[in-house]
């Protein structure tokens, strides 16, 4: 959030954790680049040890709305767009409520397949099917928020 409050531009994109999942643990390998470290690893994936004690606050129920709302805040930009999806711990009501005090919200939505653990996830490591495929589809949100109203194309 710190840094939200530094940058000034004419349009920001936010593309926040939408649950549990947290990036330090998705995109490991970019963290280690960027700090350029090697640092101790565990699993299949070599993931970062930090990866477990390393929490984010935007990857808990309670924690998510606060932290967000704390970033959108200091954003110092006339333009914002924010991605997020209907597996968020945030409902697209809540986004709404949060990003009208900044100004005009439009909502494109669009259908995506949901990522590949969905579809293979359900075999263990020994290739036995252990469940069941869920629902393989969610929606995408793509908040625009604007002090007018923009004309946006039907999302695909």
């Amino acid at each position: 959030m710190e840094i939200a409050a530094q940058v000034e531009a004419d349009l920001v994109y936010l593309d926040p954790p939408y649950n549990q999942h947290s990036y330090l643990g998705n995109y490991h390998v970019w963290e280690s680049l960027v700090l350029w470290d090697k640092p101790e690893t565990y699993g299949v994936a070599n993931k970062r040890v930090d990866v477990r004690t390393r929490k984010s606050a935007f990857n808990s129920k309670p924690g998510i709305g606060p932290a967000l709302e704390a970033v959108i805040e200091a954003i110092r930009a006339p333009n914002l767009i924010v991605s997020f999806n209907d597996e968020g711990y945030l409902s697209r009501a809540q986004l709404v409520e949060m990003l009208s005090a900044r100004g005009r919200v439009q909502v494109v939505e669009i259908d995506r397949p949901r990522y590949v653990g969905a579809r293979i996830g359900i075999h263990n490591p020994k290739g036995e099917k252990v469940g069941a495929v869920g629902r393989l589809k969610n929606v995408e949100y793509l908040f625009l928020v604007t002090d007018r109203v923009v004309a946006l194309p039907e999302a695909a």
